[in-house]
């Protein structure tokens, strides 16, 4: 794999990720995941962006200590030490240049806080970490890689496949992915009829929209769905939110938008504050036997504020005796529920269901 320059990643950032025209600064950031020599990283919480300028930035610590790095903190110089194969990195808040054994290197775009984490440019894991870098636009996936990795050991999406300890239910899918723990493989299938269901490794290898096109469509919705869905502020939340959620979703009418506005109204008045992430993964998907695909997420969320515990999120399915903590991480699994009302050649068109939702089929549990 070829390191790929700041230009051709920029060129693809701006023609492969969709961004909201109307009020975009309102909107949550576009969420980025990150592959690393084939395996996921699973952020603890501040996740990877692609901010307003369309370029992508990561959590430096996170990134740099997957790559073998030491990383610091000093507090009174904002600046970000970093020890790795002899080289001795500073990165300041705020400034696009890093010292690397007192050579500066600058970089596209400043190294920013948010969250209480340093977030650094893509072009600072390729140029300043050595890595090799590779994007992919449609699931908004960096694929970071310092060795080469087999294909015959790799699924489509470049991730590490594994043939020990697997789970129950391993035949059920087409293959085990190395980063993913058996639990995941073995949540219960949402309801369905036994008649018409199907599980993973039927639809690939019978169904012949399960391509990796078509799945890099749906896995990119979904994405956008879960970014805007699992993060809603009542301080800048508005129109141009409830319009993007409904872009997202299979529809035959716009009754759902008034549904969605009126969401937008109680997030205001019941000062609703939520953040938090969702991974699809595209080796687990699951058709039940009334016509629709549940793609298996792993999703972590936190609930900043709230007047009463109600609705915290758009879902119907959110539980009426819930008890979430405030400022506290919660994650687990769920199946997200996608529909298409298109026959014949459907692959490209399905999007998130209606009644999609985060609780019907899920575990969750608070992380300690």
């Amino acid at each position: 794999m070829r390191k790929w320059t700041l230009a051709v990643l920029m060129a693809i950032l701006l023609v492969s990720i969709p961004v909201a025209s109307a009020n975009a600064s309102s909107l949550p950031p576009t969420f980025v995941s990150v592959v690393l020599d084939g395996k996921k990283i699973w952020f603890p919480d501040a996740q990877a962006y692609i901010d307003a300028n369309q370029r992508t930035l990561v959590p430096v610590r996170f990134v740099a200590e997957s790559l073998g790095a030491k990383v610091g903190w000093e507090g009174k110089s904002r600046t970000v030490p970093i020890s790795r194969d002899g080289q001795d990195i500073s990165l300041a808040i705020g400034s696009a240049t890093a010292i690397v054994n007192g050579k500066q290197i600058e970089l596209d775009t400043q190294a920013v806080m948010t969250g209480g984490r340093t977030f650094v440019p893509l072009r600072f894991v390729s140029e300043v970490l050595g890595a090799e870098v590779k994007w992919e636009g449609k699931t908004a996936t960096v694929l970071i890689q310092t060795k080469e990795l087999s294909e015959a050991d790799t699924d489509e999406w470049g991730r590490l496949i594994r043939k020990t300890n697997l789970p129950k239910n391993a035949a059920d899918y087409p293959y085990i992915l190395a980063d993913l723990p058996n639990e995941m493989y073995e949540l219960a299938y949402p309801y369905s009829e036994p008649t018409d269901r199907r599980v993973t490794a039927k639809l690939y290898s019978n169904v012949p929209e399960f391509t990796k096109a078509n799945i890099d469509i749906w896995m990119g919705r979904l994405k956008a769905f879960g970014g805007l869905w699992l993060n809603v502020d009542y301080r800048s939340i508005d129109d141009a939110w409830a319009q993007a959620v409904f872009a997202t979703k299979m529809q035959n009418s716009n009754a759902e938008l008034k549904y969605i506005r009126k969401y937008v109204d109680w997030v205001k008045s019941n000062k609703i504050q939520v953040a938090g992430y969702l991974e699809p993964e595209p080796s687990l998907i699951y058709k039940d036997g009334f016509g629709s695909y549940h793609m298996r997420v792993k999703f972590r969320l936190k609930f900043i504020s709230f007047d009463k515990q109600e609705r915290l999120i758009y879902d119907e399915w959110f539980p009426q005796n819930a008890r979430f903590e405030k400022n506290v991480w919660y994650e687990g699994y769920s199946d997200i529920k996608m529909t298409t009302n298109v026959g014949g050649d459907w692959g490209s068109t399905l999007k998130v269901s209606p009644t999609a939702s985060l609780f019907n089929n899920q575990t969750i549990s608070k992380v300690e």
